[in-house]
C-alpha cells in the first residue's frame, strides 16, 4: 500500500469516526430544537478533527470537512422529519451530494498525504507559533464549520415545505448543477496547466481561466447561491436566508482571493497584467484591447 493510500485510509476511519460522533449527538440531545441539534453535532464532529490534527500535526486533515458535511447533515434532516422522498427533496439532495462528491474527489486527487499542509496555514502558524492551537481552532476550523452550517440551514429548510417543482426551484438546481461543472472543468484546466508547467512559474491565462482569475471560487460561490434559488422557489419568498450565500461570497472576495492573490504576487508579479486584465471571480470580457496601468508605469 503506497503513503497517500494508507494516509487516505487514516483520514477516512477518521471521518467515520467524527461522523458517527455527529450522529450520535444529533439523536441523543432529542429534546432540543432541530437547529440546536445540529450544531451541537456539527461542533462535536470538528472538535474530534480539530484534536486529531492536532495529534498528527496537520491542521489540513480538516480539508474535507467543507464537503463532507453538507449531505450527511441533510440525510439526518430528512429522516428527522421522517419525510417521503419527492422530486423536489430528491434534487435538492442529488445536486448538494453531487456538488460534495465533486469536491471531495478532487481533494483527493490533488492530496499528497498527511505530510502535505496547506501553505495558508503554514502563514497562520508562522505569525504566531505559540498560539497556533487557537489560531488553528478559530481560523481553520471554526470559521469556515460556521459559514458552511449557515449554508446547511438554507437546504434543511426547504424540508419545511410542501415542495413542488416550479420555474425557479429548477433555476436554481441547474445553477447548483452547472457551477460543480465549472468547478471541475476549471480544476482540471489548472491541474493540466501545473503539469504543463512544472520548471516555469507561469500564470495560467487559458480556457476558464482566461474570463476569470478564480473560475473554482466562482463555481463554489454560484452551488451556495443556487441552493438558495431552490430555497426560495419552494418558499416562495426572499428572508434573511439570503444571508448565507453572501456570507460565502464575502468569505471568497474579502479573505480567501486576496490571500491567493498576494502570495501569487510575490513569486509572479507579471500577475499584476493578469489582474487588471481579468475580472476577479464573475466570467466576464477581458481588457486585452485596453493599455493598462501597469504597462503604462512600464
Amino acid at each position: 500500500m503506497s503513503k497517500k493510500n494508507r494516509d487516505l485510509l487514516i483520514v477516512g476511519l477518521l471521518y467515520i469516526i467524527a461522523m458517527v460522533l455527529a450522529g450520535v449527538i444529533f439523536f441523543v440531545f432529542e429534546d432540543f430544537s432541530l437547529i440546536t441539534r445540529l450544531f451541537l453535532a456539527d461542533i462535536a464532529a470538528m472538535l474530534f478533527i480539530y484534536i486529531m490534527s492536532l495529534l498528527l500535526k496537520n491542521a489540513s486533515l480538516y480539508d474535507p470537512y467543507w464537503s463532507v458535511i453538507p449531505p450527511i447533515f441533510i440525510i439526518f434532516v430528512f429522516y428527522y422529519h421522517n419525510l417521503t422522498l419527492n422530486l423536489p427533496y430528491f434534487l435538492m439532495m442529488l445536486a448538494i451530494s453531487f456538488w460534495a462528491l465533486r469536491l471531495t474527489l478532487n481533494w483527493v486527487k490533488g492530496w499528497h498525504g498527511l505530510n502535505e499542509v496547506d501553505w495558508r496555514y503554514l502563514m497562520i502558524r508562522d505569525k504566531a507559533p505559540k498560539l497556533y492551537f487557537l489560531t488553528n481552532f478559530l481560523a481553520i476550523q471554526l470559521f469556515p464549520t460556521l459559514i458552511v452550517f449557515i449554508q446547511i440551514l438554507v437546504g434543511i429548510h426547504i424540508f419545511e415545505f410542501v415542495a413542488t417543482i416550479n420555474l425557479v426551484f429548477m433555476i436554481g438546481f441547474m445553477m447548483v448543477v452547472i457551477a460543480t461543472i465549472i468547478q471541475y472543468i476549471s480544476d482540471e484546466q489548472m491541474r493540466k496547466f501545473r503539469k504543463n508547467n512544472q520548471k516555469d512559474k507561469k500564470c495560467i491565462d487559458e480556457g476558464l481561466w482566461r474570463y476569470t482569475r478564480h473560475p473554482n471560487y466562482f463555481g463554489e460561490v454560484m452551488v451556495w447561491w443556487g441552493l438558495y434559488v431552490m430555497y426560495a422557489g419552494i418558499a416562495k419568498q426572499l428572508d434573511l436566508y439570503i444571508l448565507a450565500p453572501i456570507a460565502m461570497s464575502m468569505l471568497f472576495i474579502f479573505i480567501s482571493i486576496p490571500m491567493m492573490e498576494k502570495k501569487i504576487l510575490k513569486t509572479r508579479p507579471e500577475y499584476k497584467l493578469y489582474q487588471e486584465q481579468v475580472s476577479m471571480i464573475i466570467p466576464f470580457f477581458r481588457k486585452d484591447d485596453e493599455v493598462s496601468s501597469y504597462q503604462k508605469e512600464s
